[in-house]
């Protein structure tokens, strides 16, 4: 019986840096996955909460068992340990050129502007600085609809 555990609104922040002067190198991507503790927390409980439901007498009758971690891994620390080793996104990464002041590590301001460069805005996902927990498509598109708008507006 597979379950997916996936935390929405993540509070650990990674980022993505130039590599380099050259244009053609890879960027620097650190997700710095768990680097909050409370994530690596979720994830405890998240374990937990699915080995509770697994129990119950109608899923009992299924005939489940557990790979991964394994029944035998019950303690916080090895829950969070294992947690450490298989975390990853739900493949939306978003956030890393998140819209708030620059003193707290935003990248864009309300009118997505990068901080301290003139006339480069960013409209996509990487400007949410806590990821929606829902498939990201619609809410690019309205970024994309109010960035319309602002360019408008600023012209």
């Amino acid at each position: 019986m597979p379950f997916s555990f996936s935390i929405q609104h993540p509070l650990s922040r990674g980022f993505v840096a130039i590599n380099g002067t050259s244009a053609f190198a890879q960027p620097v991507v650190d997700l710095r996955t768990l680097s909050n503790p409370v994530d690596a927390e979720l994830y405890v409980d998240a374990i937990k909460f699915g080995r509770r439901v697994v129990a119950t007498p109608a899923i009992q009758t299924l005939g489940p068992h557990e790979v991964q971690p394994g029944a035998q891994i019950v303690a916080d620390d090895d829950l969070r340990e294992y947690t450490r080793s298989v975390a990853g996104t739900m493949f939306h990464p978003a956030g890393t050129c998140a819209m708030m002041p620059r003193r707290l590590g935003g990248v864009v301001d309300a009118r997505l502007r990068v901080h301290g460069v003139d006339n480069l805005r960013i409209v996509d996902a990487s400007i949410m600085p806590i990821i929606v927990a829902s498939h990201l498509q619609s809410t690019v598109y309205a970024i994309a609809e109010k960035a319309a708008d602002m360019l408008k507006e600023d012209r």
